[in-house]
C-alpha cells in the first residue's frame, strides 16, 4: 500500500511539473510582459454586462431543435457525426462528437472542438496540456467527458454570441444525461454562454449548475489554448485547479 501511494504521489507530481513545461512555464522569466488579468476573449466582442449571481440560470434554446435531442449520449455521437442538424453541427463540414465514458463524476466543456488529439484540428498541444491541467490535481483526463459547444468548426474559429443560447441549452441536454457531480468550464465564450458571466468573474469561486434535480459543482477556468498563447497566466489557472480539487463530495 505505501508503494502504490509513493507511485500515485509520483505521478501527481510528475503531471504538473509536465503541464507547466508544455504551457512554456519552465522558465521564471520571460522577455515578453503579459497582462495576468487580461481576459480571454473574442478580438471583436465586448464585454457583456457581469451577472453576480453564483447560480446562474440557463436560458432556454432560442429556437426550437431542428430533430429530436437524442435521449442517450451513443445515439447524440452518432447523429453528430452523420451530421444532423443539432446544435453547433452545421458551421464546417467535419463533425466532432463528444468523447469520454457515459457516465462519469467530470464533466469538461469547451467552445470548440479543440482539446482531442485530431489531426482536423490541430489540437494535440491543447489536449496534451488539459491532460496535465488535470492530472495535476489527480483526474485523468480519460475519465471524463469531454464535450463543446460546436461539434463543427466554425471557418473563424469562434462561435458566434447569438448562438450561444441554443448550444447552452444543447450542452445542458448533455449534461442531463452524463449526470456529472462537477463541470470544468474551459474559456470565455463557453463561460459566458453557460454562466453568463465574465470568465474573469466567474474564476473568483466554485459556481454551481442546478439542473433536472442535480446541483453541479462548476469551475471556469482558462482554455489550454490560452495558456499556451499567454503562459505568464499560469499561476492564476494554477489557483483555479487547486480550487476545483479541493471540492467537496468528490
Amino acid at each position: 500500500m505505501g508503494d502504490r501511494g509513493e507511485i500515485t504521489a509520483f505521478a501527481v507530481v510528475e503531471s504538473l511539473t509536465g503541464w507547466w513545461e508544455l504551457a512554456g512555464l519552465d522558465a521564471a522569466v520571460s522577455e515578453t510582459s503579459v497582462n495576468w488579468l487580461a481576459e480571454e476573449a473574442p478580438s471583436n466582442a465586448s464585454i457583456p454586462p457581469i451577472k453576480t449571481s453564483a447560480t446562474p440560470e440557463i436560458g432556454s434554446a432560442s429556437t426550437a431543435p431542428s430533430v429530436a435531442w437524442p435521449e442517450d449520449i451513443s445515439s447524440l455521437r452518432e447523429l453528430v457525426t452523420h451530421g444532423a442538424p443539432l446544435p453547433g453541427n452545421g458551421y464546417g463540414p467535419l463533425r466532432y462528437a463528444p468523447i469520454g465514458p457515459d457516465s462519469c463524476d467530470v464533466m469538461i466543456v469547451s467552445d470548440l472542438p479543440d482539446i482531442i488529439g485530431s489531426s482536423d484540428t490541430s489540437s494535440g498541444a491543447n489536449a496534451a496540456l488539459l491532460h496535465r491541467m488535470m492530472g495535476a490535481i489527480g483526474i485523468e483526463s480519460s475519465d471524463c467527458f469531454c464535450t463543446w459547444m460546436a461539434t463543427s468548426m466554425p471557418s473563424t474559429a469562434e462561435v458566434p454570441e447569438h448562438d450561444f443560447p441554443e448550444l447552452a441549452a444543447f450542452v445542458m441536454h448533455q449534461i442531463k444525461l452524463i449526470r456529472p457531480k462537477s463541470v470544468v468550464i474551459l474559456g470565455a465564450s463557453a463561460c459566458k454562454a453557460l454562466l453568463n458571466e465574465n470568465l474573469m468573474n466567474a474564476r473568483t469561486e466554485l459556481r454551481s449548475i442546478n439542473h433536472d434535480g442535480l446541483n453541479i459543482t462548476v469551475l471556469a477556468t482558462f482554455h489550454p489554448r490560452t495558456l499556451i498563447a499567454r503562459p505568464a497566466m499560469k499561476a492564476e489557472a494554477w489557483r483555479d485547479l487547486q480550487m476545483f480539487g479541493k471540492r467537496g463530495g468528490q
